[in-house]
């Protein structure tokens, strides 16, 4: 009698880790998109930024709060491009959602004549 509360609880527990990190690889995989568009395929940080927010602001599984990319000119200057996606991962119960911030990188491989 007393295993299933604690059964109960621990599928739950369970549940919730795996609702999280569904949350945290679809940032990822996200940031990891926006990064080739603006590596490997010449697309603008602004445009692709936006167009990751209001991709991402659909999903029921994070509530994003930014979408960061750094600009053109530190881009060509590094070589590399980052893309950092910050959001709120929602929780089965209300006061278990967590922050989530993943960061892709890839290199710059615009195509330069």
């Amino acid at each position: 009698m007393l295993l299933t509360p604690v059964f109960v609880v621990i599928a739950f527990m369970a549940f919730q880790a795996a609702m999280w990190t569904h949350a945290r690889t679809e940032a990822r995989a996200a940031a990891r998109d926006a990064a080739v568009l603006v590596g490997r395929f010449g697309a603008s940080p602004e445009e692709v930024a936006s167009s990751t927010l209001e991709s991402l602001g659909s999903k029921s599984a994070l509530d994003v709060t930014a979408v960061e990319i750094s600009p053109l000119a530190e881009i060509r200057a590094d070589g590399t491009v980052r893309v950092t996606i910050r959001a709120r991962a929602n929780g089965m119960i209300i006061g278990t959602s967590t922050e989530v911030a993943v960061t892709e990188a890839v290199p710059f491989e615009e195509y330069r004549p």
